[in-house]
């Protein structure tokens, strides 16, 4: 009998450890999405604020902030993204048909970044690649919500779009570079990093290795939190083997921990909700150390160091909307401190009655979204958007 004590020890070690990762993925899965919560209504409410406020009638997204509002291919992705999740057909169609119209580049059918609403006409034709894919992931999901396949046409053509113009070659693999201009200097932006919609990508391009691709971003991300780093940056160098690289010294690209960095969090959570990725799910960008800033600081600021030190201290809602999710997975006790202190529902409802807090007034929405489960809800998987569904050649929008 006593020979087999170790072999029993070994089993109940293994079932109590089995026991706690089913645990833990337990405690992953956020609560159930209810259309009478608060955080619901106040959600459907905000979008119909967003498209009273910043929504031209003719289907373009303002950034008011910027000058007298100009338009980005930013913009317009989140204003899609916004319109599927919220079942909204109409506005989707408007926003799409402008967006094509005015920022479609006829060279390559990707989107020029930059729309100057006093001009009437593109400032700037390069690319950003966040827009882009976001765009392709919106039409993704809006051909199967609003039944419309040359959505999914059109989606196809981009994503074949962004992979042969702005990809470059990492390890073994391949990575999006910022836009179209940062392949020579190979420049990324890890927030353009978008893990949830590469399954999605793949079923269209089905030799991109896009899978591939979603490895080498969770790679790339952790270099980029070598120690002393304990934050990732806005924008970044990488080599061909995945190694982080300074900017350039005359770069006038963001090399701290801003507002384009507060949105890996996001897509990272949203990963981990959708697909249930053992890499999102791991925490890979290390949450922990936005919590420790916070303990330390009271509040979150708008830019700081890769080590953590505060180089703005204006603050900004976006911060805490944008890192709600992850703090919901990986900290809740500071997701219910930031709920309560930061996003209240009589703050949220000033952030989204007022016209200049665009950047605010978009990451609140996603956050709270994110949050409350709506986007996993909302998100079908690749199985069931593609269920039957013909994959449509390239050029066939």
């Amino acid at each position: 009998m006593r020979k087999f004590l170790p072999l029993f020890a070994v089993l109940c070690l293994a079932v109590l450890m089995l026991g706690i990762w089913m645990w833990q993925r337990a405690k992953l899965r956020p609560a159930p999405y209810a259309k009478n919560r608060p955080d619901a209504v106040w959600l459907q409410s905000a979008w119909e604020q967003y498209k009273a406020l910043y929504l031209n009638p003719d289907g373009y997204a303002r950034d008011i902030t910027r000058a007298d509002g100009e338009v980005t291919s930013e913009s317009q992705s989140y204003a899609l993204l916004r319109a599927v999740w919220m079942d909204d057909p109409t506005t989707f169609a408007k926003v799409f048909e402008w967006t094509e119209a005015h920022l479609r580049r006829p060279e390559d059918g990707l989107y020029a970044w930059h729309w100057d609403t006093r001009r009437q006409t593109v400032v700037d034709a390069n690319t950003a690649t966040d827009g882009d894919q976001d765009i392709a992931f919106a039409l993704i999901l809006a051909s199967h919500q609003f039944k419309h396949p040359p959505y999914l046409n059109r989606a196809r053509d981009l994503v074949l779009a962004i992979r042969k113009q702005t990809g470059i070659s990492v390890r073994d693999g391949w990575f999006p570079s910022a836009g179209n201009w940062a392949v020579r200097e190979r420049i990324v932006n890890l927030s353009y990093f978008v893990p949830y919609a590469y399954p999605y990508f793949a079923r269209l391009d089905p030799e991109g290795q896009w899978e591939r691709v979603i490895e080498v971003g969770y790679d790339l991300l952790g270099e980029s939190l070598r120690p002393p780093a304990r934050l990732p940056p806005d924008f970044m160098g990488v080599d061909e083997e995945g190694h982080v690289l300074p900017l350039s010294p005359k770069s006038a690209l963001s090399r701290d921990f801003s507002f384009d960095a507060i949105r890996i969090y996001w897509r990272v959570a949203v990963d981990c909700q959708i697909h249930r990725r053992l890499r999102a799910c791991a925490d890979p960008a290390r949450t922990g150390e936005l919590v420790g800033l916070l303990a330390r600081d009271g509040r979150l600021y708008q830019r700081y160091s890769l080590t953590g030190e505060i180089l703005d201290r204006g603050e900004s809602a976006s911060f805490y909307g944008a890192l709600l999710p992850a703090f919901a997975l990986w900290a809740p006790p500071t997701a219910e401190a930031i709920l309560d202190r930061h996003l209240q529902m009589g703050q949220l409802d000033r952030i989204a009655t007022n016209p200049k807090r665009y950047y605010d007034v978009n990451w609140t929405w996603f956050g709270l979204a994110a949050w409350s489960s709506l986007i996993r809800e909302r998100t079908p998987s690749p199985e069931v958007v593609f269920d039957g569904t013909q994959i449509p050649p390239a050029g066939s929008f």
